[in-house]
């Protein structure tokens, strides 16, 4: 049974040591040789509560299986209080343990990641973080960042709130040759228009009711680094006007004054709404669009991301647990199940907001499924007890109904459609396209 359980453990990319009693395994144990110990529960002495309780006391995190044919509910319970991570019953089936060091596989990534973001954020103190790019989307959007950042040209960066614009624009300039210069960002959606074009250019004493004294405006702040102008689909269009002046010759006049002033800044726009639909529909000026989009950058939202997820949770409660002192310290694989399955309307902003709580909230190491917030958390679906189909549906009705209401859950996004499904998602095409054929037939417009 051993050497079944180390062919196992092998087969899922861990390297195993074999040994035959207690007092062997105790001695790998001191000697620190172990990341997981699967143990049977009788053995040559000390037997395997012991190895458990030895375990605990060396290395407390580490996760000990116990495997055996002589569990009672008094052995089980004592060995759960011990710390026990699992317990597989005699006799059992291969697929059951390969599933659970395959679990075990990913706890200890997780572990790993965890020990190499501290010891990053340890050394990037008060710097920025390094951006999380395991997805594709997220790839590309960063290479993109890289091929722009050195150049001296607008960047218009696009997409939904919170998937991090501004992080965005913190990243093209510390990668540009403005990182030394100051950086400063402004929502203009966030200021009333009669105050923006202060905010933006400043004003002289005196310029109006109010105005003590001379404001230099965010554009002159930021000489010689760089301005982020978010939600610039926002900007009234008298300060689209001025804006667009000051892309055109790289000088400004505050409010209230009479000589120019030249600038040298660069510009970082964001907008979380089609720039060219406001175009068309009056809402925006043309000129001024065509010069702010001369490299345009999309920034995916977090549904479309998944890989990024956990990641992006893992930073964010290195970062909320040092800043706010919490013992907190990594995700129980129910809470990372849990972001896994959550779409994330209000993507990375929102992720940020659950991770501060759930840190605040946890008393230990672990954050549970019970430490994020209860609105947010996505039920599990639940079949209505009035079925979506009618009683006498056939099978090919069934599942194109349930393929509607799982896309529906999904908000559209057929590729998470098709991991909920268990399918393909050329294989969800393919029945989508299907469904509507055979959705058409039935009312009648067929093929002719």
């Amino acid at each position: 049974m051993a050497l079944l359980l180390a062919e196992l453990a092998q087969a899922e990319g861990f390297d195993t040591r074999l040994v035959r009693n207690g007092r062997d395994a105790a001695e790998a144990l001191t000697r620190g040789d172990a990341d997981v110990l699967l143990t049977d529960l009788r053995l040559p002495p000390p037997d395997g509560l012991e190895l458990l309780r030895l375990a605990r006391r060396l290395y407390p995190e580490l996760p000990v299986v116990m495997i055996t044919g002589h569990a009672s509910l008094q052995v089980a319970v004592d060995a759960f209080r011990s710390g026990l991570h699992d317990l597989i019953t005699k006799p059992f089936e291969n697929a059951q343990v390969t599933a659970l060091l395959r679990r075990l596989g990913h706890l200890l990534a997780h572990r790993r990641r965890l020990e190499t973001l501290t010891a990053r954020l340890s050394n990037l103190e008060g710097q920025d973080r390094e951006p999380v790019a395991a997805s594709a989307a997220a790839r590309q959007a960063l290479s993109l960042i890289e091929t722009v950042a050195p150049l001296d040209v607008p960047v218009l960066l696009t997409g939904e709130t919170g998937t991090g614009k501004t992080s965005g624009a913190r990243l093209i300039h510390r990668m540009g040759p403005r990182r030394s210069g100051p950086f400063f960002a402004l929502s203009c959606a966030a200021v009333t228009h009669n105050l923006i074009e202060s905010e933006l250019f400043g004003y002289e004493r005196g310029a109006f009711t109010g105005a003590a004294t001379r404001k230099l405006g965010l554009l002159e702040l930021a000489d010689g680094g760089t301005l982020l102008l978010d939600e610039i689909n926002s900007a009234s269009p008298e300060v689209q006007v001025r804006l667009l002046q000051f892309i055109q010759d790289r000088t400004l006049m505050r409010v209230g004054g009479v000589s120019t002033l030249r600038v040298d800044v660069r510009l970082v726009f964001a907008t979380n709404e089609d720039l060219l639909a406001l175009v068309h529909a009056g809402g925006f000026r043309k000129d001024l669009y065509f010069r702010i989009n001369v490299f345009p950058i999309p920034l995916p939202p977090l549904r479309e991301r998944p890989e990024d997820i956990v990641p992006l949770a893992e930073q964010l409660l290195m970062r909320f647990a040092r800043e706010l002192e919490c013992p907190a310290r990594g995700f129980s694989s129910a809470a990372l199940e849990q972001l896994l399955t959550y779409p994330w309307p209000g993507n990375v902003r929102e992720l940020e907001n659950l991770v501060q709580r759930a840190v605040i909230l946890c008393r230990g190491d672990l954050i549970e499924p019970g430490h994020l917030p209860l609105e947010r958390v996505v039920a599990p679906f639940q079949t209505s007890p009035h079925a979506p189909f009618p009683p006498d549906a056939n099978l090919q009705e069934v599942e194109r109904l349930w393929i509607a209401q799982t896309l529906e859950r999904c908000q559209g996004n057929k590729s998470e459609a098709a991991r909920r499904l268990g399918i393909d998602v050329s294989t969800l095409h393919r029945k989508l396209r299907a469904g509507i054929q055979q959705v058409s037939s039935d009312r009648g417009f067929g093929a002719t």
